[in-house]
């Protein structure tokens, strides 16, 4: 049996709106993380973070979540800003150092910069953050 050429053409243009309309949806749910990470590069007013004396960084040894820069990142949001962390990704990495982009549930955008201690059993500290409230 053999289709008339409009039913054809029908068939076909509703089978192109529902691919553009899928197509819109992804597309404007999607997370512009390239935005983030263009707002990260943005951040440059910075507060310390955590300062340890020697004493402390030699006792801090003795934490073996210390040894894990995740854990010194949840700990560090949990504990000293009180805030949760909904996502985040390490931009930037050297040897001892990481630049870790944060996005908290409240909608905040931080710059977190981490440093690890060989010379004090290769703990981790944060070093420095700074961000700002994302708009909606």
């Amino acid at each position: 049996m053999k289709l008339p050429t409009s039913c054809l053409v029908l068939l076909f243009l509703l089978g192109c709106e529902t691919v553009d309309r899928v197509n819109s949806i992804e597309v404007s749910s999607a997370i512009d993380r390239d935005k983030l990470v263009d707002q990260f590069s943005l951040i440059h007013d910075f507060n310390s973070g955590e300062e340890f004396d020697i004493e402390k960084l030699i006792e801090l040894q003795k934490e073996s979540d210390r040894k894990d820069y995740k854990k010194v990142l949840a700990n560090f949001f949990t504990q000293y800003l009180q805030k949760e962390i909904e996502s985040f990704q390490t931009i930037n990495k050297s040897e001892h150092d990481r630049h870790i982009l944060v996005i908290t549930k409240d909608r905040w955008l931080y710059r977190v910069d981490i440093k690890q201690w060989p010379e004090y059993g290769n703990i981790w500290t944060v070093d420095m953050y700074g961000g700002f409230l994302q708009a909606q």
